[in-house]
């Protein structure tokens, strides 16, 4: 009994400071789906003018392997994206 009770009073605290830990925030964006999200909307106010509300941006896609400038190479991407979007609308 007295070993569970020592295995208990080890192992507790350990949990405790364990899910502490997981509160951290995951930053998922990246500078590539940043550019992607501002380049959709301006893509989108390119057509419909610019006081338009822009619609809210799809998941971004993943990047082109000849993309080596990562927000820029996102902005493009969703400019075009925005725009297409826009014109079918």
């Amino acid at each position: 009994m007295r070993k569970l009770i020592i295995i208990t009073a080890i192992v507790a605290p350990l949990l405790f400071m364990g899910a502490q830990d997981k509160k951290k925030e995951i930053n998922y964006k990246t500078e590539y789906c940043e550019g992607w999200e501002d380049g959709y909307c301006e893509g989108w106010k390119d057509v419909k003018g610019r006081y338009a509300i822009c619609p809210i941006a799809p998941i971004c896609p993943i990047a082109e392997l000849d993309c080596n400038k990562g927000y820029r190479c996102g902005y493009n991407r969703g400019f075009k994206a925005g725009m297409r979007k826009a014109y079918r609308q």
